[in-house]
């Protein structure tokens, strides 16, 4: 390998991924075969990040004097008690700063795929959910979710993406769980002719509504290249410290 971070299944040291075919043997997407396609999110990440680091990458976080020690894909943190799936991240990487302080990096991977249901619709999925099986803690989840990232519900909230909720809920967690002060939130995006212009742009929309919302209003867009905070969260949980520095970026690969 180019650099001396180590790539491995589950933030296992010895089970090093140092192939594109063991990235996707230890470590498949949730659709295995039918996300790992050539143009798309997942194998473009294992392709640009098996065998080195992307240089976007390493410019968006070059202030913080980073030395990359673990990566792994497809890595899930729970962040709650109510049961479901944790968050997964498209990619998880350990770091230390100059003074050895841990931090943690949580990955999303876009070509031009949304950011899933909106806080809406999951409230109405969990609602169907609650007939078939009385038991389910969907509800309890988002309601949690929205009350320690935002304070409190409020209708402004049920237009937000879903899926950025347990992003920042994840690498909160995550970072908690490392000991570490420092989270960060980065969304990667591959560009090609075959991106779906009005995709691409509803994506934009959907992450500069979200990060209006979290920061309450200090930041109203999120530029390329950037990276928006500190931001703190208003409340905290078992597994989410309201005392963490958040930091959220994005930059984007031409393939």
């Amino acid at each position: 390998m180019i650099d001396k971070m180590i790539r491995c299944e589950k933030l296992q040291v010895l089970n090093h991924i140092e192939s594109l075919n063991e990235w996707f043997i230890k470590c498949p997407p949730t659709g295995k075969d039918k996300q790992w396609k050539d143009g798309r999110s997942a194998k473009e990440t294992a392709k640009h990040w098996v065998y080195t680091i992307p240089q976007p990458f390493k410019d968006i976080l070059k202030p913080f004097k980073l030395t990359y020690k673990l990566c792994s894909p497809e890595f899930v943190t729970g962040f709650d008690k109510n049961g479901g799936n944790g968050r997964n991240h498209d990619l998880l990487i350990l770091a230390e700063n100059e003074v050895k302080e841990n931090v943690v990096i949580s990955i999303e991977s876009k070509v031009d795929e949304p950011f899933d249901k909106s806080i809406s619709e999951a409230i109405q999925e969990g609602k169907n959910t609650l007939i078939k099986t009385p038991n389910s803690k969907k509800l309890p989840r988002i309601k949690e979710l929205r009350e320690v990232l935002f304070g409190a519900e409020n209708e402004n909230q049920l237009d937000l993406k879903y899926q950025l909720l347990t992003a920042v809920a994840g690498v909160l967690a995550e970072a908690k769980k490392q000991k570490s002060n420092t989270a960060i939130l980065l969304v990667q995006t591959f560009i090609s002719s075959e991106v779906v212009d009005k995709k691409y742009l509803q994506n934009k929309d959907d992450l500069n509504v979200f990060v209006s919302q979290l920061s309450q209003g200090i930041y109203n867009k999120l530029e390329n290249d950037v990276l928006i905070g500190p931001l703190k969260i208003p409340n905290k949980t078992d597994f989410i410290s309201n005392n963490i520095d958040l930091f959220i970026g994005k930059y984007e690969i031409e393939i």
